[in-house]
């Protein structure tokens, strides 16, 4: 991973069993979390992000650039942990989807943890929240594709330029 300037949201209690957690949260989803996304998690479980952006999947560099803030952790009883964020907007986004992290506005990244976009990263815009199924496509026009991998995710941020804009 690429050197990006950021910090731990709440460092995440020693009694806090991380793979007790992930068997929870596999639990509660009902799959296995891909593992990339694992290996990031237990490195960097609720990490936030100073001034890092990443596009949409084939966007040129120009277009479609995103603020990145915090991607959620194991963090039990804090408002950035992935279960409490899994089980806040399950109703609201497709079934695949788990929420891994926030941008200031509340709009989601979300990883697809089942069928065959499995590691998927994916935009999720909150403001244009559709009913999910009411359309023909697969996902409604306020989800959009990041990348392909965790990883390819993770390796697609970099920090935002004042001339990143112009």
């Amino acid at each position: 991973m690429k050197i990006l300037e950021g910090y731990c949201v709440v460092p995440a209690k020693p009694e806090v069993a991380y793979k007790e957690y992930i068997k929870n949260l596999e639990y509660e989803i009902g799959c296995e979390i891909p593992s990339d996304y694992l290996t990031f998690i237990f490195n960097y479980s609720g990490f936030a992000f100073n001034d890092v952006v990443y596009n949409f999947y084939n966007s040129s560099e120009e277009d479609d650039k995103q603020l990145l803030s915090v991607c959620f952790g194991i963090l039990p009883g804090n408002g950035y942990d992935l279960i409490i964020n899994y089980r806040t907007f399950k109703s609201r986004i497709p079934f695949n989807f788990l929420p891994i992290a926030c941008d200031a506005f509340g709009n989601l990244l979300c990883l697809s943890v089942i069928g065959e976009d499995k590691g998927y990263v994916y935009f999720w815009l909150h403001d244009a929240e559709e009913t999910i199924g009411e359309k023909p496509s697969k996902y409604p026009e306020d989800i959009h594709l990041v990348s392909k991998s965790f990883d390819e995710f993770i390796n697609s941020l970099h920090k935002y330029e004042e001339d990143d804009d112009e």
